[in-house]
Order: C-alpha cells, then structure tokens, then sequence
C-alpha cells in the first residue's frame, strides 16, 4: 500500500475497492499485484476483440450479421476507453481518493461527519444499485443465448462463427467442434470483464462525485447555521464573538475553493473518456434499437437486445445524474448564504461573503469534452438523439 487507506476498508467503499482491485486499477494495490491483474484482464479482453474484428471480415457482405458484429464492437470500444481512462489518470484517481482519505481524517465539527457519513453511504447505495442493474441487463444478452445450449435444445445456428450458445460472432481459424468449449469459456470471461470494467469505472465516479457534493453540503451548513457551526467547533472556544464568525467565514472559503479543485479535477480527468463514450453509446442504441425491431428476429433475441438497451440506458442515466447533482449541490451554496445569519455579523466579516457568491454564480460541471454539460436534460437530449439515428438507420435499411 502506498498510503493508510483504513476509510477504504469500510462498507462504504468496499465495493468500489474490490471492483477496481479486479481490474489491477486500484491506486492502492501493489504495483507487482496491480500489473500482474491488469495484464491478464487486458489479454482476455485483447484476443476476444480481435476475434470479433476477425468475425466480422469474415461476414463482410452480410447485412445482418455486420450488424450484429457491430454493436458488441462498440461495447469493447467502450470498454478500452474506460479502462485507458483509469490507467491513464491514475495519478489524478489517487490524489483524488487521498483527498478523502484525508476529509475523513480532518473533519472539525460532528455535523461534517454526518454529512460526509450520509453521502459515503448514497455513494455505496449508488453503486450497489447501478452494479447491480448494469450486471442484471449486461448478462441477459449472454445468458439467453446460452439457454438453448443448456436444456439441450435441439437448435442449430445460421453462422460458423455464432455457434449455438455463443452470444456473439467470433472468428478463432480452429475447429469449434473441437475446441467449442474453451472457446465458450473465453468468451463469457470476456463478456464478465467487459461488465466489470463498465461497473467499476462508473462507480468510481459516482463515489468521487458524492464526496464533491458532500463538500458542498458542509460549506451550506457552516452558512446556514453559523452560530450552530461556530458553537460545535472547538477551534474557536477561544475567540471572541465577531472574530469566531470572521473565522468561520475564512474557513468557509477556504473549504469552497478545495471543493471546486475536488470538482475541477474530476472533470478533468473525466471530460475527454466521456465525450467518446455518449457517442458511442449514441451509436449502441441506435443499433441495438434497430436489431431488437427486426421483423425477422424471434422475441428471445428481441428480449435480448432490449436487455441491452436497458443497460445502455441506465449507463447514460447514471453518468447525467451525476453531472446534475454536481450542479445543485455547488449551486445551492449561493442561495444558503442568504437564508444563513450573516446580518449578525460585523461589516468586516459580511464582506468575505462576496467573496464566495461570486465564485457560487457558476455552478460546477462535468461536461462531455466541454462540449456538452451533463445533466437531465442532456440525458433526453442524447436519448432524442439516438431515436433519430435510429430512425434513419431503419428508413435506410
């Protein structure tokens, strides 16, 4: 371990600690351990993508089967992004979790802890819920294709490179007949780490958020209930009134502009892997949108594809959802100023105020390249966008 992370070892990053450790991508993981992980997960990952590419030169000419190549293409594109994006910025993940390492260590008045508590603990909720969702829908294409496989179903399929039971096209140059069942085996590993590399990513986000919008929260409480703040800080038993305030303030300050580094940095390290991957999630359910209203596909493979939609959306939904809680929480600290006791206090004091309203007039974001701001509303937009690629394919077919 590079640095005492006892706050890791609790419930409330658990999950994200043993997800990431999969990956050999936790910060705090040996370096012999971590490197040892990451390539065996990157040449299970390597050679299942490039016998999809494989598969699909082979297929070339076939409509159909170039479209069903092509949107598990796009998820393992979308798996590199991710993946680079964490080895890449492992340096900004690492200052970033020592940072709240470090809060958790620091925190002056029990009403911070709460607050630090509360959002550690919506951060574990989150990710439970969003692990759980992306696995339940992410498998859902593998497994259905399996089933057949498993009851013994008399089922052959159209394609050499789709044998029954494979949930996509894969192109090895072997004897399938022979080595059928490593090569099954290989796949679903694949498509387990594929899941795991989405999960993980994400969650590290959501946690990373969480604890921004925790910092927030303790700056609108030390505004909202000075006296209260002031009362519970020991620091200042010895001050007198107006310079316990004075303090106060400084501190508030102080707290604000390492909230918008916390914030600034997230959406640095995060900004270039999500302008990639909303687009490649554009094309996925445009495409998958397409596949699951063939005529010409049974309700298994339409319940398939639909699963694969879910997951889709409830990537996007997730990644929006953070972007608008980031917004609130550090819009939200304007607005706690005024409804605060700040008339009380001396014109010396009201006068650091300035200082935070302005900084408070624009709000922090994470942004899709600086392009676009996540929030709800990009979340429909993105989703309109989809539906009209989506139309387009389907009129073109």
């Amino acid at each position: 371990m590079d640095t005492p992370n006892d706050i890791f070892q609790s419930r409330q990053y658990k999950y994200n600690r043993i997800l990431l450790s999969l990956l050999g991508q936790w910060p705090f993981q040996k370096k012999r351990d971590r490197w040892i992980v990451f390539l065996a997960v990157s040449f299970i990952g390597i050679t299942q993508f490039i016998s999809q590419i494989l598969a699909l030169v082979t297929l070339r000419g076939d409509l159909d089967a170039t479209l069903e190549c092509v949107a598990p293409l796009l998820v393992n594109c979308l798996c590199v992004v991710k993946l680079t994006n964490l080895v890449y910025n492992m340096k900004g993940i690492k200052i970033l979790l020592m940072h709240i390492q470090g809060d958790w260590q620091s925190w002056n008045i029990d009403s911070e802890f709460k607050i630090l508590y509360r959002f550690a603990e919506s951060g574990r909720s989150i990710t439970i819920g969003y692990a759980s969702g992306m696995y339940a829908f992410g498998s859902l294409f593998p497994f259905l294709a399996i089933i057949p496989k498993i009851i013994g179903k008399n089922v052959t399929s159209n394609y050499s490179t789709r044998p029954v039971g494979f949930p996509y096209h894969v192109e090895y140059f072997v004897d399938l007949d022979k080595y059928y069942y490593p090569v099954l085996i290989h796949n679903y590993l694949a498509t387990a780490i594929r899941l795991t590399i989405i999960v993980a990513s994400d969650t590290c986000v959501i946690i990373l958020v969480q604890h921004c919008c925790a910092l927030f929260s303790i700056i609108r409480y030390r505004m909202e209930h000075i006296r209260k703040a002031i009362k519970e800080d020991k620091q200042f038993a010895f001050l007198e009134e107006d310079d316990k305030v004075y303090k106060n303030f400084i501190h508030c300050i102080r707290k604000h502009e390492d909230a918008i580094q916390f914030a600034n940095c997230l959406e640095a390290i995060y900004k270039q892997a999500l302008f990639v991957e909303v687009g490649l999630i554009v094309s996925m359910m445009s495409l998958s949108a397409l596949q699951a209203t063939n005529d010409t596909l049974t309700p298994q493979v339409a319940v398939r594809h639909g699963g694969y939609i879910m997951a889709q959306l409830i990537h996007l939904f997730t990644v929006c959802w953070l972007g608008q809680q980031i917004i609130d929480h550090s819009d939200h600290v304007y607005t706690a100023i005024y409804r605060g006791e700040w008339y009380e206090s001396s014109s010396k004091s009201k006068k650091l105020l300035n200082m935070i309203m302005l900084r408070s007039i624009s709000p922090c974001t994470l942004t899709v390249g600086k392009i676009m701001v996540l929030s709800l509303p990009s979340f429909s937009a993105v989703v309109r966008a989809s539906a009209s690629y989506f139309t387009v394919l389907q009129s073109v077919q």
